[in-house]
């Protein structure tokens, strides 16, 4: 009995040494870790003061600057898309989907340079929480 209770002491012991070191070395690694990110931000900055300052003068000087609307929505006669939104949730006065909102808008001039006008539609939708309010999967209503 005696032999018995001595090894599972010795094998309680083992188990809690491998965790106690198992331990130690996640506390090293994390302190190598943030070092490590010291040294990476550090060079950064030794490397890139000199180059990067030229670098990004030269691009910020040869980018044009934008005339109209950055989102690449063309408003219609003088309109955005979300004043056209409100405009036809007012009308409709039903919560509509974002298919029906474009089919809507659409038929009013609105046209979209963008590679996808529904995600254009959504997102103005989803900026503007003081004006809409999701109550379905792409079914928005007016939130006034």
């Amino acid at each position: 009995m005696d032999e018995r209770v001595d090894r599972i002491t010795t094998e309680i012991a083992a188990v809690v040494e491998r965790n106690l070191r198992r331990e130690l070395l996640r506390e090293r690694e994390a302190m190598l870790r943030k070092e490590l990110e010291a040294v990476r931000n550090e060079l950064g900055r030794l490397s890139g003061a000199v180059g990067a300052r030229a670098t990004t003068a030269r691009r910020v000087a040869a980018r044009p600057r934008p005339t109209q609307t950055p989102a690449g929505s063309k408003p219609a006669r003088g309109r955005s898309a979300r004043a056209l939104i409100i405009q036809t949730l007012k009308r409709a006065g039903r919560p509509m989907t974002i298919k029906e909102l474009i089919q809507a808008i659409s038929r009013k001039g609105w046209t979209s340079k963008s590679k996808n006008p529904p995600r254009s539609v959504d997102a103005a939708l989803r900026n503007n929480p003081q004006d809409f309010r999701r109550t379905a999967p792409s079914t928005f209503k007016l939130n006034r």
